[in-house]
């Protein structure tokens, strides 16, 4: 069975459907083509395997908190506002927790770009401006895990919260923290790439 209207663009919305209803694990293209009242086949003129719609979903989600263009000029402002976007991706569809950090199912490097140009502000070693950027990632992954640890949980329902889950009170607080101590750091690795320059522009004459 094949639905005239079946598209590319209706069946990644119902793959986030069902993975954000039931989880990821729960996609499937059989559950999918049965979502669509579809042939699983037909799937396939549109998307080639499980690992594409994961992928194609994955972007989909992203694509809906875009960084904007350009970045705000302040690199701060900037990383509050790339950490802000995530959280809201992964609240939105929390399997996007594990999606995302699959080189699988996700390689797309336009917002790790984004971010290592916004930190020239910041350094300008393109090395410690990537590292920097995969901490605010991780920073921003591991929060929304303790965050949303009910929801990732299957058959959960709605138990009493942890003690322990994170508030985006603690989320807000801890990316400050995390800021000042990427400013910290580059401020340490400054002098030393400085030194060798000064070293050569002024060398030293010895008296008498």
């Amino acid at each position: 069975m094949s639905s005239p209207s079946l598209s590319r663009g209706a069946i990644v919305a119902a793959a986030m459907r069902i993975a954000d209803a039931e989880g990821v694990a729960a996609l499937s293209m059989r559950r999918l083509a049965a979502e669509l009242d579809s042939g699983v086949m037909s799937l396939y003129r549109h998307v080639a395997n499980k690992d594409a719609l994961l992928t194609a979903i994955t972007q989909a989600a992203c694509d809906e908190h875009p960084y904007p263009e350009p970045a705000p000029p302040d690199w701060r402002e900037a990383m509050r506002l790339a950490a802000r976007l995530d959280w809201e991706v992964y609240c939105s569809h929390p399997w996007a927790l594990v999606t995302s950090s699959s080189a699988r199912h996700f390689s797309d490097t336009t917002c790790l770009d984004w971010m290592v140009d916004a930190l020239a502000g910041l350094t300008d070693d393109p090395d410690l401006a990537r590292s920097f950027s995969i901490a605010v990632w991780s920073y921003v992954q591991g929060v929304c895990i303790q965050h949303l640890s009910q929801q990732l949980l299957p058959g959960a329902g709605k138990p009493e919260q942890s003690p322990l889950r994170a508030t985006e009170e603690d989320f807000e607080m801890g990316l400050e923290t995390l800021l000042d101590g990427m400013e910290q750091r580059a401020l340490r690795a400054a002098p030393s790439r400085a030194e060798p320059l000064l070293l050569r522009t002024f060398p030293v004459v010895a008296r008498g």
